[in-house]
């Protein structure tokens, strides 16, 4: 008995779970997992247009009434002998082309005045003379093809009031019809209604929705999204309706990822994944079908990886009490951005090898100690840290770090008005520049951070928005220039986007802050708040946030890493002065020799930013690089810089004697040398640091002036302070520093000269094939 009783749970447990391996197989078939990019679209299967009005004034609308009670809108009818008619009436003229392929229903919802079982009664022989029914003859047109011509309804008695009103049917199959923009509906309806009682035909209610259901495929919606350089992604949706765009109610949209393929399914987004959320659009363009577009960017930058936009709309013509009628799901990929042709690790690669190779050529002539050539190993090694600094070289790469881009931009409207770039920063102290592409919302939301910025900062800072990127056309422009009301230019970027291009964002939407200098202070994708805006501008008058101290900073990076090496000492040891000199003459001799020579390259870079050269600083920059090229090979060629030279003796006649007599010459342009590769190696990193800190400064007044010299200065010291940390961190380490010194003093201003060449060369390349071809 227990083994029959043991059989028979297992074969109920196994069907069980048959029947419920059954359930779960075809819920998963329902269910297809994406595989790839595209949009998946969920319509409604049916669309409707609904009788409104009153009696005397009826049309045809899409809108789904939600009130409950007595109907708004009826029309009463009597014991009739024929048909007698109660509606003729033709919708509003389409506003887009229609293809329709499937059925339609005419719905029509009518009672009895009062209820009564009179109808009933008197219902003596049905479908005839003695019969008491109701029925309803419909003539029903799309554009000029006839649909229903006077086809009859189903026939009711009627015995109910509006609470419960019968509902009458017809239907038209298979239609498939052509329309065109313009052409209308018309819908005719008459009664045979063969009772005494009286009759209400009634519309307009949740219930009574009278009127016309289209069985078919009637919208035609568009989902797209674009993602600017930068990652922000712009989305973009046209309400395509014959009955206009009103058939929309509302939206909501979500950006989410990254998430892989299969998990992209309407409304499976996990928390974490939801980047942005999207209702009111943030503006709205004409496209060149002339149809209304809905946009919307986002302030979240997205890295590359898989995503998805996840919309719900809500439309007129569907039940009010659902959610969401319209559901798409648009997935789409952001990519990795295509590689630089050479980037900063191929320089820290090349600069190694190229030492090494030195050494190599180096030795056929004469062989150093094993440790010699260890210490040049080390100096490669250290050059990794300014080489990653480096900017990539490729065509038409905007230079991040440097100046902001000059232009010679025409200003949209009637005038037409050249702006340009120099003369804006002769007259103004900071330009604050929004670029933006075409018919994008940020345009507008620009627009209004720089109407209240404008009006909290002072009249001395230049306004400006530039349309960039393809298919800039000055008609969309209209609107916005309108609502500005020349309150700021808003100028036309060349047809090849050229300005844009040679932007740090590139030809995208993005606002930058420039100080008096020609330098961005700050900018940001996209939109920038008033407050920021307000924010960047006080902090462009005092150098962007650049002080003299930063130098210190620095020191706990990669960007002096090859002082390490450069500062060992020559092997000399200590020697005690024989007069008396202050207390820490030798910390002190450091310091100001490096100054000098850190000074020797800021004071002309300063110079020229002070003197307002920011427009052309792409220039500067390219002197610059051929200046360190020079410096560099000469370093190699013959151990040393003749100007340096010559400049460091000329400071070094000046000390007093007892000082001269102690430091050696050699000591003092040592360490000249030192306080220049300070300032190179600075420029290699933050190029826009001294034009910003001293130039900006210098240009924003009287006090200005005070306060840059008084900058400068603190520069020279701070610069001078890096090397004699260096420098004493190396002398406490003791012998073993000042005897790979001694072994390599002619051997590492070389090597450095090779490695400095190269950071020249590599520096003119990216200028030369980036910005300057840009232009």
């Amino acid at each position: 008995m227990s083994g029959r009783k043991s059989g028979k749970v297992f074969l109920s447990f196994s069907i069980i779970s048959l029947f419920l391996f059954s359930l779960i197989s075809a819920s998963s078939a329902q269910i297809i997992a994406p595989e790839g990019p595209g949009i998946e679209w969920e319509k409604p299967d049916s669309h409707r247009l609904f009788l409104k009005g009153d009696a005397s004034s009826p049309f045809l609308d899409n809108n789904w009434s939600s009130l409950t009670g007595q109907p708004i809108g009826s029309v009463d009818f009597q014991k009739t002998v024929g048909s007698t008619n109660l509606i003729d009436i033709q919708s509003a003229p389409l506003t887009e082309d229609l293809e329709f392929n499937g059925n339609i229903t005419i719905h029509l919802f009518a009672s009895l005045d009062v209820a009564n079982d009179g109808c009933k009664f008197t219902n003596v022989l049905p479908g005839s003379p003695l019969g008491s029914e109701t029925k309803f003859s419909v003539s029903f047109s799309l554009g000029n093809n006839q649909i229903l011509s006077e086809a009859q309804t189903n026939s009711i008695v009627m015995e109910e009031s509006f609470t419960l009103a019968h509902e009458f049917l017809i239907d038209a199959n298979d239609v498939n019809v052509s329309l065109l923009k313009g052409d209308l509906i018309g819908l005719k309806i008459d009664v045979m209604h063969d009772c005494a009682q009286t009759g209400v035909l009634w519309w307009d209610t949740y219930d009574a929705t009278t009127g016309i259901e289209f069985k078919g495929e009637l919208i035609y919606p568009e989902l797209d999204q674009t993602v600017d350089p930068n990652g922000i992604i712009r989305v973009e949706f046209t309400p395509n309706s014959p009955w206009g765009n009103d058939l929309y109610i509302s939206q909501v949209l979500e950006v989410i990822g990254p998430v892989e393929w299969e998990d992209m399914i309407h409304g499976n987004a996990d928390e974490d994944t939801r980047l942005d959320h999207f209702e009111t659009p943030h503006g709205i363009r004409i496209d060149e079908l002339n149809r209304t577009v809905l946009t919307w960017s986002s302030q979240s930058q997205l890295s590359a990886g898989k995503y998805m936009i996840d919309s719900c709309y809500k439309l007129s013509d569907q039940d009010p009490g659902e959610t969401c009628d319209l559901v798409g799901v648009l997935r789409f990929e952001v990519l990795e951005p295509e590689p630089s042709l050479l980037n900063g690790t191929w320089a820290a690669i090349l600069i190694p090898l190229s030492i090494i190779f030195w050494i190599g050529i180096s030795m056929k002539e004469a062989l150093l100690p094993l440790p010699a050539y260890g210490v040049i190993l080390l100096l490669a090694l250290t050059t990794l840290g300014p080489a990653l600094d480096l900017p990539d070289i490729d065509f038409e790469e905007p230079r991040f770090e440097g100046a902001a881009p000059s232009f010679s931009l025409y200003e949209h409207g009637e005038d037409q008005q050249l702006y340009d770039f120099s003369d804006l920063l002769s007259n103004y102290d900071a330009i604050v520049i929004g670029l933006f592409t075409p018919s994008s919302p940020n345009a507008e939301i620009q627009r209004v951070d720089f109407e209240i910025a404008q009006k909290v900062i002072d009249d001395n800072v230049a306004f400006i928005q530039i349309a960039t990127g393809e298919g800039v056309n000055s008609l969309d422009l209209e609107n916005l220039v309108n609502q500005i009301n020349g309150s700021w230019p808003v100028l036309i970027d060349n047809a090849d986007s050229s300005v844009g291009k040679s932007f740090p964002s590139r030809a995208s939407d993005s606002v930058f802050v420039i100080d008096s200098a020609g330098f961005i202070s700050t900018w940001e994708p996209g939109t920038m708040s008033s407050q920021s805006i307000e924010d960047a501008v006080q902090s462009s008058y005092l150098g962007s946030g650049n002080l003299p101290l930063d130098l210190i900073g620095l020191i706990f990076g990669t960007t002096f890493l090859p002082l390490i090496v450069l500062a060992m000492p020559r092997g000399e040891k200590y020697e005690v002065p024989n007069s008396p000199l202050i207390p820490g003459a030798g910390l002190v001799l450091t310091l100001f020799s490096s100054s000098i020579g850190f000074a020797l390259w800021a004071l002309p870079v300063s110079l020229l930013s002070i003197l307002g050269v920011g427009s052309y600083w792409i220039f500067v920059e390219i002197v610059l690089s051929l200046i360190l090229f020079y410096h560099g090979l000469s370093m190699l060629l013959r151990g040393g810089i003749r100007e340096i030279e010559i400049s460091g003796r000329f400071f070094y006649s000046k000390l007093p004697e007892p000082y001269r007599i102690w430091w050696k010459e050699n000591k003092f342009l040592d360490d000249m040398y030192l306080g220049l590769w300070v300032a190179w190696l600075l420029w290699l990193r933050v190029p826009s640091t001294m034009p910003q800190a001293i130039g900006a400064v210098g240009r924003s007044g009287l006090i200005g002036l005070f306060i840059c010299v008084l900058f400068f200065i603190g520069y020279m010291i701070m610069a001078g302070l890096v090397v004699v940390i260096f420098k004493t961190t190396l002398a406490i380490i003791g012998d073993l520093t000042r005897i790979l010194g001694s072994l390599t003093v002619g051997l590492r201003p070389r090597a450095w000269g090779l490695t400095c060449a190269i950071l020249g060369m590599w520096v003119l390349l990216s200028i030369v094939v980036g910005p300057l071809l840009i232009n």
